[in-house]
């Protein structure tokens, strides 16, 4: 018996890359969909388009909220997950026709509560098969996530079994990072998860998505709030991974610093801030064995001086 799956899609002024996203999901090989869509205020076509889709499609439903933000319409989406596993799908991006398939196979086979997979960027060609297939139990995962280089924060790539989320939710007022703190708090209840790199997700490089924005405090500042909240857990949590969240928090200020100075952004507090966090932990930084010693020479240079570190972001991309 195939067991639900809810795929859950935020939409927001996406008219351009909704027909394809829409497409890719109702074209699944798996036979037992729920797809949700909330619209969260858009001020596009985006809205009559899934509408369109869900009059062609049974199993796709669409609900529309006044515009409050990612945290909300993904909050809501929660809220009419009928599945045994949901799956979240951003809706500039499309995936594989497999993609939920061998994502519940997976699941089914190793009996875990989450599956992950790899992406590529924009239309290039996914590689056929897995190169890796790892089992990973609770303290494994939390590690990893700390680490947060082979496996990090992003929903895209993860099939959850919905009886993981009844306690749950997006954090309302955090623009960027909202996701890293909802898988966060996820992994609190997990006892194993199947890592995969099979490409099954296509990820669209656009440039309206708040990834790529121009920094701002309300586009990407909260990503600070989110590590704080993530290092204060850890300490009680998970003691034995203070460095290592300590260091990934620290790296994430690094490139708040870089992307800020990549957008020409003001010297004022939030960059203080950073600045201040930089000087004092700069020694996991040293010691870091997961950035290049660019980045680190960035680092160094941005906790001192941030005009220099401006210099040295024009020079060359990190």
């Amino acid at each position: 018996m195939n067991p639900l799956v809810s795929v859950l899609i935020p939409v927001y002024n996406t008219e351009k890359y909704l027909p394809a996203c829409l497409e890719s999901i109702a074209g699944q090989t798996y036979p037992n969909l729920q797809v949700v869509v909330v619209d969260d205020g858009s001020k596009d076509a985006s809205l009559s388009i899934a509408q369109e889709y869900a009059a062609k499609h049974p199993f796709i439903e669409v609900y529309h909220q006044e515009n409050a933000g990612v945290a909300a319409a993904r909050n809501n989406l929660l809220s009419h997950v009928k599945g045994e596993y949901v799956l979240f799908v951003d809706s500039d991006d499309w995936i594989e026709p497999d993609m939920v398939d061998f994502l519940v196979k997976k699941a089914k086979e190793y009996k875990v509560d989450m599956v992950t997979c790899g992406r590529v960027v924009n239309d290039d060609l996914p590689k056929v098969e897995c190169s890796i297939v790892e089992l990973w139990n609770q303290e494994h995962v939390i590690k990893e996530f700390l680490r947060h280089v082979s496996f990090n924060g992003s929903l895209w790539n993860k099939l959850i079994r919905v009886d993981l989320l009844h306690d749950v939710k997006f954090h309302f007022g955090i623009s960027y990072g909202e996701d890293a703190l909802f898988v966060w708090n996820v992994l609190q209840h997990v006892k194993q998860v199947l890592v995969t790199d099979k490409e099954l997700y296509h990820y669209q490089m656009n440039e309206g998505s708040i990834s790529h924005a121009n920094w701002s405090p309300y586009k990407m500042g909260t990503g600070h709030s989110v590590w704080e909240k993530i290092e204060k857990d850890v300490s009680y949590l998970w003691p034995q991974y203070q460095k290592i969240v300590s260091t990934t928090f620290v790296i994430s200020d690094m490139w708040q610093l870089y992307y800020a100075l990549l957008s020409n952004y003001p010297y004022d507090d939030y960059m203080k801030l950073y600045q201040k966090h930089l000087k004092e932990d700069i020694n996991l930084i040293r010691k870091s064995k997961d950035i290049s010693i660019n980045k680190k020479i960035f680092a160094e240079v941005v906790s001192r001086n941030y005009t220099i570190g401006k210099i040295l972001v024009k020079m060359s991309h990190l």
